[in-house]
């Protein structure tokens, strides 16, 4: 029987393997969303370079992200049923980092749908740099640092939505290409350290009875309360996914258009600081799906009284604060899926979770481009509106009492 020293050494010893793979984990997880957040940018550029339309900047965007949403079951079904899961993402990762060169060869060279079929492919793999890493970072985390591990993976989004468009705009400026080559190594990097993770593949007994491709999205529609979160951030991305369109307009009101990035680099910072304060103090897991639905509510609420401010440093302020209920948002979503899918079928939940928010968010920018005739507030409040509805529709709707369907503690999983 082993002393109190000895568990206590062994303990020691387990932690600090847990943050060891956990540091492996968001350095890779970094990289690979780096690349993700900046190409959103730097094909705008190659576009505007090669071609001297903005337009098609949008389009190759909207190539890069919309197969998010139809891709998202079947990455997730590959993952979940995969005995080498790392595997099955580095490659993803690896493909996604391929496709997002093409444009540097191909733009301005060849036909235009020929890009686009390249980073279509591309952007099939995408849900294995979001939901797909982050459904297997519990195991990663040890037991009990869930919450924590969840938190740390949320701020990786904010500092990658940060690094990515700020390493495409210092090196656009010499060279467009060299933006989007910079990201493709990222995300090569990236998929060099998934390889070195060791995450956990279901057990015999579960492969066995591995979920179908549209298992996840049944379990989604089938248990409330991971009903309830999925469309609650989904329909609050409608509008912020308008938010860097309103950001400009905003900005240009005021006669300071070139104060845009400043408004969008508060709200990112917002959401850092946010990400960190959870991390330091995570609620316990059984109040992530409560937390989610109101800290949706409130991420719209500041945006609605910006609109009414003429100071854009007030305005900016309100930003901020707004960002800071999305680093709690992100964390506590996380660990809500997490606690309610079942582990056949988790990354499933995860991968559709953050397919449907990407297109929310690209379908969001579409709608704020036709309320361009708006005014800025009348735009801002637009914006707003999308995420304190849906969290207060979601608030009215979540259960009190927590559901573990990943425990079987309920029935209709």
């Amino acid at each position: 029987m082993a002393s109190p020293v000895e568990r206590v050494t062994r303990a020691g010893s387990g932690s600090r393997r847990d943050n060891a793979r956990l540091v492996r984990y968001l350095t890779a997880a970094l990289l690979a969303r780096t690349a993700d957040e900046g190409a959103r940018v730097a094909l705008v550029i190659l576009a505007l370079d090669r071609t001297g339309s903005a337009a098609v900047g949008g389009t190759l965007v909207a190539t890069l992200l919309l197969p998010h949403v139809v891709a998202a079951p079947l990455v997730g079904a590959l993952v979940d049923r995969a005995r080498r899961p790392a595997v099955v993402l580095a490659g993803a990762i690896a493909v996604f980092a391929a496709g997002l060169a093409a444009p540097v060869a191909m733009l301005g060279h060849a036909p235009l749908w020929q890009t686009c079929l390249v980073l279509a492919i591309a952007g099939c793999c995408g849900p294995a740099l979001t939901g797909g890493l982050t459904s297997r970072l519990a195991a990663l985390a040890g037991p009990g640092q869930e919450a924590r591990a969840f938190a740390l993976d949320s701020l990786s989004y904010s500092v990658a939505g940060m690094l990515g468009p700020a390493t495409v705009g210092l090196l656009a400026a010499a060279d467009p290409g060299a933006g989007v080559l910079a990201l493709t190594v990222a995300a090569g990097l990236g998929a060099l350290g998934v390889t070195s993770l060791r995450l956990v593949a279901s057990t015999t007994t579960e492969r066995t009875r591995a979920a179908g491709l549209f298992d996840g999205a049944r379990a989604i529609a089938r248990i409330p309360d991971l009903r309830t979160i999925t469309l609650t951030t989904s329909f609050g991305q409608l509008g912020l996914g308008g938010l860097a369109v309103v950001a400009t307009t905003l900005a240009a009101a005021a006669q300071q258009p070139t104060q845009a990035g400043l408004l969008l680099s508060v709200t990112a910072g917002g959401a850092l600081v946010g990400s960190l304060l959870w991390a330091w103090r995570p609620l316990p897991a059984r109040h992530a799906p409560r937390v989610t639905v109101w800290a949706m509510a409130a991420v719209g609420v500041p945006l609605a009284l910006a609109a009414a401010v003429h100071s854009l440093p007030l305005a900016a302020a309100l930003f901020a604060l707004s960002g800071l209920c999305t680093g709690p948002l992100g964390a506590a979503l996380f660990l809500a899926r997490n606690q309610l899918a079942d582990e056949t079928i988790r990354t499933q939940v995860f991968t559709i979770g953050a397919g449907l928010k990407v297109a929310a968010s690209a379908i969001g920018a579409g709608l704020l481009g036709l309320a361009a005739p708006l005014s800025a507030s009348a735009q801002l409040l637009l914006v707003a509106a999308f995420p304190i509805v849906a969290g207060i529709a979601g608030g009215l709707l979540v259960r009190r009492r927590p559901q573990l369907c990943a425990s079987g503690l309920i029935d209709p999983c």
